[in-house]
């Protein structure tokens, strides 16, 4: 039988990769309200800038609306640059959670695909990602306050198929 303690911890594991899985949910319908709720308004990131999609440096970025900013999805959606996104939520570890229950450091490894056109010709990028986030327990619940994002590999082959955002069904 579960103890008081392991239920807590149960509890606030899924409450963490719910956060997770918003920040991936919001990127894939081009909500940035969504993804802005899942990050502390001090948060640290960065990204590591190895992508062609968003070259740059590994400098941090400092306080929410500098992530928000740096985020370049939902301009690419709005302009019609990227067709469509989806990403995939692989594994999921909670590698530390404090006694206190308000304090965690996860690891999100994570499958991004991402439909564009360049030169006529409809593709599909390909890349996997790495996130190594630190939350902590708010009034308003769990929140990101540190990100380090990576790209681990990246890869694009010719899509035979897509629908664009427009088109995407929202509701049943």
């Amino acid at each position: 039988m579960l103890q008081t303690k392991d239920l807590n911890y149960l509890v606030a594991k899924d409450d963490i990769k719910v956060v997770i899985s918003n920040y991936f949910l919001g990127l894939d319908r081009s909500d940035p309200n969504l993804v802005r709720n899942c990050f502390t308004k001090d948060v640290v990131s960065q990204y590591d800038g190895r992508s062609a999609i968003r070259p740059g440096t590994q400098e941090d970025k400092v306080g929410i609306d500098q992530l928000m900013n740096s985020l370049v999805t939902f301009d690419r959606h709005k302009s019609g640059e990227w067709k469509i996104t989806t990403h995939f939520m692989g594994n999921f570890n909670l590698i530390s959670l404090d006694t206190n229950l308000s304090e965690a450091e996860t690891e999100t490894n994570a499958i991004a695909f991402i439909v564009i056109n360049e030169n006529g010709a409809d593709k599909v990028l390909m890349r996997s990602l790495r996130y190594l986030d630190r939350l902590r327990k708010t009034k308003d619940g769990w929140k990101i306050y540190l990100r380090n994002h990576t790209l681990d590999w990246s890869t694009e082959s010719p899509t035979n198929f897509y629908i664009e955002m427009t088109q995407r069904k929202m509701k049943i």
